[in-house]
């Protein structure tokens, strides 16, 4: 009689999806944090992450696929979705599922303490294009490390390791956490190199190490982690090589210094104004008074009473003057509330100022007398080139070019300087050149910076 052939039906595998968000920090047991290794920055970062979701697992279980997002580990290691990105976390991946740690082996007696583990990091690595997904299992000796923390541990913010650049870096970042977490702040460079996996002989002097390791270290740890003044410090000191470094959680020497005092600006002391100065402001500042910060001295150094009166009586004397009189210049403005000219009746003032209504109301009955004003002050820059010093022309000239260049510029007007100033010193006045000098010296005698009789 033949020999019946059996067959083993086999189970349907089991994909348990791996949620990479942690609202706690993770414990990591200290034989997984500091087995030795050859994987690289992303390579660990991936590992890091496989072995924190699996803490928040029940019960885990070596033939079941832990299945993680591709696009949520890109996101996790930071790395820039423009070109080639799943390629970077496929390849970390691959490499890892090639290594292996080197684990102390977990010891029930004294003799087990020498006794070492080497365990793949993965079983096995299935990916899965549609999906966009990677499963990993684990190898069955990696389990306990993954989920029995009766020995000792270590809690670390996973995405603050995350945030930390550089495979050294890291390394550090995780010796820091594990020593703060035992209680030890002060430890051999030696012992330290260790716990790096760092040969002893690596770094002889120490001054490498301390900027190239130690440094480096502290601004990743300040920069992306909660050890805001997290630093090392060491016991060498002159000639005497260090051999020793401590951790600090705190600015060993840190002084409370006094809040800085804030410097207010021109803009700012404007904008602390009341409704009324400021309207005074505005007002004073469409008479010409350059620069902001000479109006705003003279809106607070003087009372308001001496404001109102003398800027009406100022009105009044703009009112009075004839187009063929120089025009009045700011800094009459100035000078009228300086010496008060309208003391002798500033109760006439003041009811006229009351009776103005708002300054926009006032401000739109000087409109006129203001184009008037200028009207007369384009018609004596004319006169200023045609007969003016022609030194003190140029003079004004060649401190205004660059501007009068670039208010060519933005009106879309060609503009040479130097045929500008022959034209100026032929008194020309029909060509665009002179056109824009013009403009410049009428501004001039309205802010009152000059004068017709300065300038004839």
């Amino acid at each position: 009689m033949s020999a019946k052939m059996s067959f083993s039906v086999s189970q349907p595998t089991e994909y348990l999806y791996q949620n990479l968000e942690f609202d706690t920090p993770t414990k990591f047991a200290n034989e997984l944090m500091f087995a030795k290794h050859s994987l690289k920055e992303n390579e660990m970062k991936i590992w890091l992450l496989t072995v924190a979701s699996l803490a928040k697992e029940q019960n885990l279980n070596h033939d079941v696929l832990y299945e993680y997002n591709i696009s949520v580990l890109a996101d996790k290691l930071n790395i820039n979705k423009d070109k080639g990105w799943r390629n970077i976390i496929r390849e970390a991946i691959d490499h890892v599922s090639d290594k292996s740690l080197k684990i102390v082996k977990r010891y029930s007696s004294e003799e087990d303490k020498h006794n070492w583990l080497k365990i793949p990091l993965y079983n096995s690595v299935e990916y899965n294009d549609f999906n966009d997904t990677v499963s990993v299992s684990i190898n069955q000796k990696m389990l306990p490390y993954l989920q029995d923390f009766t020995e000792k541990f270590t809690e670390v913010d996973i995405d603050e390791m995350l945030a930390i650049r550089g495979i050294t870096q890291l390394k550090v970042f995780m010796v820091v956490k594990e020593l703060i977490a035992e209680g030890t702040y002060t430890i051999s460079i030696e012992r330290f190199k260790e716990r790096l996996n760092m040969p002893i002989s690596s770094y002889a002097n120490f001054r490498d190490f301390q900027r190239d390791v130690l440094k480096k270290a502290e601004q990743q740890i300040r920069k992306n982690t909660s050890l805001k003044n997290f630093h090392f410090t060491h016991d060498g000191k002159g000639r005497r090589p260090a051999q020793n470094i401590t951790i600090h959680l705190t600015d060993v020497d840190a002084k409370v210094l006094p809040a800085p005092v804030k410097i207010l600006t021109t803009e700012d002391k404007i904008a602390n104004l009341d409704a009324e100065h400021l309207s005074l402001f505005d007002e004073y500042s469409s008479f010409g008074i350059k620069p902001e910060s000479t109006c705003l001295e003279l809106i607070t150094s003087y009372s308001l009473d001496i404001l109102k009166s003398n800027l009406v009586y100022y009105k009044d004397q703009l009112k009075k003057r004839k187009p063929n009189q120089e025009p009045l210049s700011a800094g009459y403005l100035i000078t009228c509330v300086k010496k008060d000219f309208a003391k002798s009746q500033r109760k006439k003032w003041l009811r006229q100022a009351n009776t103005n209504g708002s300054v926009e109301t006032e401000l739109q009955k000087t409109d006129l007398q203001l184009e008037d004003v200028y009207k007369t002050c384009k018609n004596n820059a004319g006169v200023l080139i045609k007969k003016g010093k022609i030194q003190k022309l140029l003079e004004i000239f060649d401190v205004a070019a660059i501007s009068m260049q670039n208010m060519a510029a933005n009106m879309g007007i060609p503009y040479d300087i130097d045929e500008a100033r022959i034209k100026i010193q032929k008194r020309d006045l029909r060509n665009k050149e002179t056109m824009l000098f013009r403009e410049h010296l009428a501004q001039r005698l309205m802010s009152g910076y000059i004068t017709m009789d300065s300038m004839i």
